[in-house]
């Protein structure tokens, strides 16, 4: 069975923390016994979280504000069930899970990890609470694992993680199963012509949807035949539509909302783009990776750490114009673009592989199960 470690996750919605949780979970180094606790048992990810097999999630429902009382009673029942399953080590995965797997690691008096995956106070709705709560739970959680080097400084640097507690731990992708998936059919339409570039990301301001609209418009006016499919949901959805409308893009813009065949439409397109504000270590850029596409994406956190000139193009953040102008050349340059896609591939199989992320947690369980909360001296996994 293994040690026991205990993980906890708030829900199994589509989103990267949500994937990579259950690609943590696949990945679970052997000799350690992963058991759960979910806030909801609920979400587009759920069917292929119960496929792992494992035993049914201990569900901890919050209701309304965490200071109500029924947050400690949560709490204190996750704490028991950590005390009672003998679990070593208690693993967070975002914000709330982050917070509530410390409070209830410190009741069983357990050392805890706290998972740290993009700069989050730039997300939408972040607000200055909520960045207070977060450096108190970096500050005080035994190990930070941080899934970009980038993560790991603002950890350090803004946060007060000692750099001995602080890991990296980068993303990983089950290649064998995405290639499964890429060959799948697909669930919906796409647009109908080529070239197609694709982008992948939930539309909050923070992705920079704005950027990409006026991007999209600059690339129209040279190549009208090229088409984009926009894929993901959220409240810029609206503001993308109609200002695709007036600039006269029509049907060369397809907003395809939430989509559970993303590696097939991959698998269909000719080239990737990202125009995020900000970042972790996006798995949507690491999917492109994966499916051979040249990737244009904003220099922003961990992106660099991803692409760079032999695998596609970063650009500064916020602006149309080299974001328009790397797309071009991606387009006028076919056989580079396909020699670029064939190494992104590559590094996604060398660097970014699920046993490179089993091989990240196990010096990070082995650390927290051998010395406790004495990290220091320990060495820390990059790719």
């Amino acid at each position: 069975m293994g040690i026991p470690i205990f993980h906890v996750v708030s829900r199994f919605w589509v989103g990267g923390s949500e994937r990579q949780f259950i690609e943590r979970i696949r990945a679970h180094p052997e000799g350690y016994q992963p058991l759960v606790a979910c806030l909801e048992l609920s979400g587009g990810n759920l069917e292929d979280f119960l496929a792992l097999g494992l035993p049914s999630p201990l569900v901890l429902p919050l209701k309304g504000s965490l200071l109500q009382p029924n947050s400690f009673v949560q709490i204190a029942r996750l704490a028991r069930r950590i005390q009672r399953s003998g679990a070593r080590v208690v693993h967070g995965t975002d914000f709330i899970s982050n917070l509530i797997a410390l409070l209830a690691a410190r009741l069983a008096r357990v050392p805890v990890v706290v998972s740290r995956v993009d700069l989050g106070h730039l997300r939408a709705g972040f607000g200055p609470w909520h960045r207070r709560v977060e450096k108190w739970v970096s500050r005080h959680a035994d190990a930070v694992s941080a899934n970009a080097q980038a993560v790991r400084q603002l950890c350090i640097a803004e946060e007060g993680s000692l750099p001995e507690r602080t890991f990296t731990i980068p993303n990983g992708l089950d290649l064998a199963r995405f290639d499964q998936l890429a060959r799948k059919p697909l669930q919906g339409p796409l647009p109908k012509g080529r070239p197609l570039v694709v982008s992948v990301a939930n539309f909050w301001p923070v992705k920079g949807h704005r950027t990409l609209v006026e991007a999209i418009e600059r690339v129209h006016r040279a190549r009208p035949e090229v088409c984009f499919a926009l894929v993901g949901d959220g409240p810029e959805r609206d503001f993308v539509r109609s200002r695709c409308a007036a600039l006269g893009l029509g049907d060369r813009v397809a907003l395809l909302g939430t989509r559970y065949d993303v590696p097939a439409i991959l698998a269909r397109a000719d080239a990737f783009c990202l125009p995020s504000l900000a970042e972790g270590l996006p798995n949507a850029v690491m999917e492109a990776m994966a499916a051979r596409l040249p990737v244009v994406a904003s220099a922003v956190g961990g992106v660099p750490e991803l692409v760079d000139e032999e695998n596609g193009f970063t650009v500064p953040p916020g602006q149309p114009e080299p974001l328009a102008a790397r797309l071009l050349q991606i387009l006028r340059e076919p056989r580079r673009a396909r020699a670029l896609g064939e190494r992104g591939r590559a590094r996604i199989q060398r660097d970014y592989s699920l046993e490179r992320l089993s091989e990240g947690h196990r010096a990070l369980y082995e650390a927290l199960t051998v010395r406790s909360r004495a990290l220091v001296g320990v060495q820390q996994h990059h790719p």
